[in-house]
């Protein structure tokens, strides 16, 4: 793979964290009292948070629903959420390269910097984009738009690692280079991901693949 840039998702890419997203919603509604719906956990981890709260019709803000998901998520992110088998290596291997990284993610940048920063891994990363920060979130170009101006590099040599089926068809739509990584708390067919992308580390790829400056 020939690669100058590399723009990264956190969670389900970097991290093993959906699978504690993928318990956090039905966590969230039991608390309030409110019946989920039909593969609530499901569209979350597969579509988003914000589509998911439309779903599952909650009478609250979004932006107090957001704030109370991210509270009974910290926890895992202090205790539980760990790498991905492969990540510390694939990243030092870039690095040594010299491909420069940025994160791009849908998570709160209080999160993010939180649970980099217990990992070992936020010197990695030149900078770090959010959904909020930006204003658009993953079904949108522009979080993925910023992060490929900030590192400066050639659109046909810099790749973007995701594992959610939404933030792959943004990227394809808009001519972004694209390397899948599996998780198994999303849902779309393996097929219909692979069909969008470059390059795709299934599970026992263990991310590696070789690199060319």
């Amino acid at each position: 793979m020939k690669i100058t840039g590399a723009i990264f998702d956190m969670d389900g890419t970097l991290l093993n964290s959906m699978d504690y997203w993928a318990i956090v919603p039905t966590e969230y509604l039991n608390l309030k009292g409110i019946t989920p719906k039909k593969d609530t956990n499901r569209y979350f981890t597969d579509k988003g948070m914000k589509w998911w709260y439309e779903y599952q019709e909650i009478p609250y803000s979004y932006e107090d629903v957001s704030s109370d998901i991210y509270m009974l998520m910290q926890k895992y992110y202090d205790n539980d959420v760990e790498l991905k088998d492969g990540v510390y290596e694939m990243l030092l291997r870039l690095k040594n390269a010299g491909v420069k990284m940025c994160l791009a993610t849908a998570t709160d940048r209080e999160v993010v910097e939180k649970i980099l920063q217990r990992l070992n891994i936020r010197d990695f990363f030149s900078a770090i984009f959010t959904s909020k920060e930006v204003g658009k979130g993953k079904r949108f170009p522009l979080i993925f738009e910023k992060a490929l101006e900030f590192l400066g590099t050639d659109k046909e040599t810099t790749y973007v690692f995701e594992d959610a089926h939404h933030a792959m068809q943004t990227c394809y739509n808009n001519g972004f280079k694209l390397v899948g990584v599996y998780d198994k708390n999303v849902w779309t067919d393996e097929s219909e991901i692979k069909a969008l992308c470059n390059y795709y580390l299934d599970k026992d790829s263990k991310y590696r693949f070789d690199i060319e400056c």
